[in-house]
């Protein structure tokens, strides 16, 4: 083989050479470590708001709820199944008895009448104020309050169970200057 035929050889063989693929590999690194935290991010900002999303729903399900078994638009004659009916007052209960029914409701029945049961095994990842007005937030909600709204006194939460009560929620102080 002349020196020529080898020079031919050598020009026809196609491919890449070792310093080429590390160049590439190095690129291909440097983007992924500017990516990678970005989607994380992104990803845990999706989490955080589904999360807020879902202690919404489950707050307004439990004062929703309480409003209308105080109101007496629920009772044990028109609840149906989805709560018990001795859960509930009497169609005709004094607003007395209605409170006295709806501070012994659970998380659970607010989430079975609202028909958010998906919502069931998301609850332990809630927490609320024992202190405050019962407002239901996301445990990674980075913007619930430190003190309890309207006090100076600083939160203290509490982790979210489906058999925490509405009195347990203070939603009694939510309708005592209105009670009748």
């Amino acid at each position: 083989m002349t020196l020529q035929q080898k020079l031919l050889a050598k020009q026809s063989k196609k491919g890449f050479t070792l310093v080429e693929l590390v160049v590439v590999i190095a690129i291909l690194g440097i983007l992924a470590a500017i990516a990678i935290p970005a989607v994380i991010g992104i990803i845990n900002s999706a989490n955080e708001s589904q999360a807020k999303s879902d202690a919404s729903s489950v707050n307004a399900a439990c004062k929703n709820l309480y409003a209308e078994v105080i109101a007496g638009t629920v009772n044990a004659s028109n609840a149906g199944k989805i709560v018990a009916t001795s859960k509930l007052p009497a169609a005709d209960a004094k607003a007395s008895d209605r409170k006295t029914k709806a501070l012994s409701l659970t998380v659970n029945e607010a989430l079975e009448y609202a028909g958010l049961t998906n919502l069931g095994n998301k609850v332990g990842d809630f927490v609320y104020d024992s202190k405050g007005d019962g407002t239901i937030y996301a445990d990674v909600d980075k913007s619930k309050p430190t003190n309890t709204p309207g006090t100076t006194t600083a939160a203290t939460y509490t982790a979210l169970d489906k058999t925490t009560t509405f009195a347990s929620l203070n939603f009694g102080a939510l309708t005592s200057s209105s009670s009748t």
